[in-house]
This record gives C-alpha cells, sequence and structure tokens, in this order.
C-alpha cells in the first residue's frame, strides 16, 4: 500500500510539471517546451520526464513541458512564438522556421515512416484491400495524415468514395479504433507506435512502411526571441542528455530515435511541401 501511494504522488508531482491545453510562457516560470500532441498527456509525461528533469538540474532553473489540446491550438502557439523551445513534428517544424523564424537545433538520428496498423488476428497483402473500409488516422493537421491521404491516392483509394477516413485526436487515438474495431486500419508514425504502452502495441502489427515518406519525426526548435547564449546552453544541453547520459540513451531507444544530432536550417527545406500543407489547412480552418 505504501508503495501504492509513492506512485500516485510520483504521478501527481510528473502531472503538476506538465502543464496542458495552453501557450502563454507567463504561465509557468523558467523554461518552457512546448512538445506536439502526437500522443495522450499521460505518455508525453512519462517519456519526457527524464530530460525535464535533467535540465532541471543542469540548468539550474524550472523547466516544465507544455503541450496543446489539438495540433490546430499547437500550431497557433508556434505562430505566436508562445514556446521558448518547441518539440514540433515536421510540418510544424517547417512553419516554425520559415514563417515564425524559430532556429533548428536538433534532430533525431531516425527517422520516422508512415505506418499501416491493422489488428493482430488480421492480414492486409496491399493497401488497395482497403476499398471500401474504414480507416483511422491521427489530428487532419498530423503529417503522418497528409502522407496517409497520399498513400491511399498512390493505391487508387479516394476518401469518402472509396474508402472513409476517421481522423482522432492523436496516434494513440487512431490506433484505439483498430483495437476496438472501429476501424480496419491505421496510419501512424512508426516512432509514435513504440512510443505507445506495450498493452497497445501487443494488439496490433504493421502491415505496410511507406518508405519514401522518411522524415524528422520530431525537430527541436529555439524561439528568436531568446537570448543566443541561452538558446545555445538549452541546445548543447539537450545534446548532452541525449548522447552522454544513461537515461537520456535509455529515453532516446525508448522512444524510437536512438539519438539526437545538431540540424541545420537548410535541411528542413525537403519539408515545404507538407508545410505548405499545414499552413492551407490552417488558413481554411481559422
Amino acid at each position: 500500500m505504501a508503495r501504492m501511494i509513492q506512485f500516485k504522488a510520483l504521478a501527481a508531482a510528473l502531472l503538476a510539471m506538465f502543464a496542458y491545453g495552453v501557450c502563454a510562457s507567463e504561465r509557468n516560470p523558467g523554461i518552457e517546451i512546448g512538445i506536439a500532441p502526437f500522443l495522450p498527456v499521460k505518455t508525453l509525461v512519462q517519456n519526457y520526464a527524464p530530460l525535464r528533469e535533467y535540465l532541471q538540474n543542469r540548468l539550474h532553473e524550472p523547466v516544465t513541458i507544455v503541450s496543446a489540446p489539438d495540433y490546430k491550438t499547437y500550431s497557433k502557439c508556434i505562430q505566436n512564438r508562445d514556446y521558448p523551445i518547441i518539440i514540433a513534428t515536421a510540418n510544424s517544424a517547417y512553419l516554425a522556421w520559415s514563417d515564425s523564424e524559430y532556429i533548428p537545433l536538433l534532430q533525431p538520428l531516425i527517422y520516422t515512416r508512415p505506418v499501416v496498423v491493422i489488428a493482430k488476428d488480421q492480414e492486409l497483402k496491399q493497401l488497395s484491400d482497403l476499398h471500401g473500409k474504414t480507416i483511422s488516422m491521427p489530428d487532419i493537421l498530423a503529417v503522418v495524415s497528409m502522407q496517409g491521404l497520399q498513400m491511399l491516392s498512390e493505391a487508387g483509394l479516394v476518401p469518402e468514395r472509396n474508402v472513409f477516413i476517421k481522423n482522432m485526436q492523436n496516434h494513440s487515438a487512431a490506433v484505439n479504433l483498430v483495437i476496438t474495431g472501429e476501424s480496419t486500419a491505421a496510419i501512424v508514425s512508426d516512432r509514435a507506435l513504440l512510443q505507445m504502452p506495450p498493452s497497445t502495441r501487443e494488439k496490433i502489427k504493421i502491415a505496410h512502411t511507406w518508405e519514401i515518406g522518411a522524415a524528422p519525426g520530431i525537430v527541436y526548435l529555439g524561439s528568436p526571441d531568446l537570448p543566443h547564449d541561452k538558446l545555445e546552453l538549452i541546445s548543447k544541453a539537450i545534446y548532452e542528455f541525449a548522447q552522454n547520459t544513461p537515461e537520456g540513451k535509455k529515453m532516446m531507444k525508448d522512444i524510437g530515435y536512438d539519438g539526437l544530432i545538431p540540424m541545420r536550417p537548410e535541411e528542413l527545406r525537403p519539408l515545404a511541401p507538407y508545410g505548405a500543407l499545414l499552413k492551407k489547412a490552417m488558413a481554411n480552418n481559422p
């Protein structure tokens, strides 16, 4: 019983260090890291807690990981430069750099790829076999959902004509529809899939991987409003955590990225088409 109480206290403390559904940095002292809402808040709390703790000890100031309730809100927070540091998905990262002048800092060693996920006891030989079926995906603004539509188009599948799309809040929600039988397949990121609980992953399997969709699953960027020396200090601390500490190496392995490397601005240019799609979608849904 004592151990259970200690666990609940720890969980409550972690959640207290994670602000959900906010943008403005004045809500929290110290450094805020705005992470894309690609997984449920509890999963993000658990996965990124080691980074938060290390940075807080290393930089000697409070560090809070924040997110938003959806991709639309998150994108608007980036537009407003509300987050000093962001961990953004590919299309958001491109717009953060091109439109909001965020500075690219780090990217994963391993790129993410869109995957088609089905129930463990099902089979899917080719994408065209999804004709007439329901497919779940994350938020319509997520880069993997944009890639998912490309995948389906290449297989001759047209949404609302011969295949039905259910966009969910995040990757986990999309996969859960497969588990419950509400969708035949889900198109999600393979790295996001790795970050889901084992109890989720054991019920599904990957039926198809879209290799040409490989892209940085996440990108660390810093706001131009931060002093240059502080931005360098934070970037260096994140890099050292990922590459040189046992807890950082474990975290990077657990979330499927194996480590981080510096990112140059020109490496974001190939993501321009997805940035354009995100910008168009945002304009159409103000």
